[in-house]
């Protein structure tokens, strides 16, 4: 150790460089299909229906294993965690790149990229719990959590440098190269770089929860609806913009954008958290609302609108994501990856089911109509989680 260094700080750099890289490539399979929507729509002949099927079953899967992998990351290990994540991820994307033809053979790999996705996503939550000072961690969850907004940048990025020059399954292939990256990272033995390691006995199981159990499902219900409607944006935002007439360049880099906002906004709010060492849950239900603000400017007010609209919905949207985590882990700190993995289910399970029904309403219906329900669907969020606020502070 080079003297002067905190021991402290390279510890949580170790752990959450790898969770970081590791979420973020968890996350690409859905990203990548969003992205490349248009061409996948048309070599595949899915509908907009289908294409939220495939997002849905991506995101529906990581909510059915998220309580496992809760589980499964506090047996073996934050660093055996990521390890595991990275290679479901990578089995996922080598499929769609190589071997998916059909739908069905789509879905499959889309089905194993949902299990990479959940473990990647509760595994770095135990990371950051468990390798980072208590003093440190909004800052450090804001940055976790800026890892799904990189994905989506990544993904928005792709679409005129790949998908438009050499075709939309060199994206997937590439992707491959980042998660060689980030499972390079990880260390072989996560163990000495933990420094908040959880009580053994308790952690992990039920009564080690200190946030009562009905209100951990209320939680996951309110962040169920606000993840279901806010990511039907990033799913459809590229296909929505092409049939209002902009480019498929211009909408990925549209997509790219709007993440950078997401981003920001995630990384700013961990800052805010740290300075105050205080997670409000009104600030989350306020993030949500101005996020529903953004899909009615999106919806209504013409190509101007929809530049604005997307940012603020992005930026508001998706950035209440570290504030809200950072809560429950504070709240369980001897068992952050199983209450984590209950949020984390209702997140999922939302991100499942939100793409499909906007899907559907807007081939059946309108995309104007799709939107709108999008609006009320954030705006009951916001409203069950000022609920939830009333009965507990977090």
């Amino acid at each position: 150790m080079t003297p002067g260094r905190d021991p402290h700080r390279v510890v949580a750099w170790r752990g959450v460089v790898p969770a970081f890289l590791t979420t973020t490539v968890g996350m690409l399979p859905g990203f990548l299909i969003a992205g490349f929507a248009v061409q996948i729509r048309a070599e595949l002949d899915l509908s907009l229906s289908g294409l939220g099927l495939m997002i849905g079953l991506f995101f529906g899967t990581a909510a059915l294993v998220s309580p496992s992998m809760g589980r499964l990351s506090e047996r073996v290990g934050w660093a055996a965690g990521l390890l595991i994540a990275s290679g479901f991820t990578a089995v996922s994307l080598a499929g769609v790149g190589w071997i998916a033809g059909s739908t069905p053979e789509l879905a499959v790999f889309y089905i194993v990229g949902g299990i990479g996705s959940a473990l990647s996503q509760i595994a770095s939550n135990l990371t950051v719990a468990q390798c980072v000072d208590p003093s440190r961690q909004g800052l450090v969850f804001g940055l976790r959590h800026a890892a799904v907004p990189t994905a989506a940048i990544l993904a928005g990025l792709a679409v005129p440098t790949i998908a438009l020059t050499v075709g939309w399954r060199w994206g997937f292939r590439a992707a491959l190269l980042l998660v060689l990256v980030a499972a390079a990272s990880i260390p072989r033995h996560g163990e000495p770089h933990t420094i908040n390691p959880a009580p053994p006995a308790k952690a992990g199981h039920p009564q080690s929860l200190r946030t009562p159990f009905p209100l951990l499902i209320m939680l996951a219900v309110a962040v169920g609806l606000g993840t279901g409607g806010i990511d039907t944006i990033a799913s459809f935002i590229v296909s929505y913009s092409v049939a209002e007439g902009i480019s498929e360049s211009s909408a990925g880099i549209l997509l790219a954008v709007g993440s950078v906002c997401g981003l920001t906004a995630r990384v700013v709010g961990g800052w805010l958290i740290d300075r105050s060492q205080h997670a409000d849950l009104t600030a989350v239900a306020a993030m949500i609302g101005t996020g529903t603000g953004g899909v009615v400017l999106l919806n209504l007010g013409g190509l101007p609108g929809l530049y604005l609209g997307a940012a603020i919905a992005f930026a508001a949207g998706w950035g209440w994501a570290g504030l809200f985590t950072f809560a429950v882990v504070k709240d369980n700190p001897e068992a952050p990856a199983a209450a984590s993995g209950i949020t984390q289910t209702g997140k999922y399970l939302g991100a499942a089911i939100g793409p499909p029904i906007f899907g559907l309403i807007a081939d059946r219906v309108s995309f104007t109509a799709a939107w709108w329900f999008t609006t009320m669907v954030l705006a009951l969020a916001a409203a069950l989680i000022l609920y939830v606020r009333a009965q507990r502070t977090l």
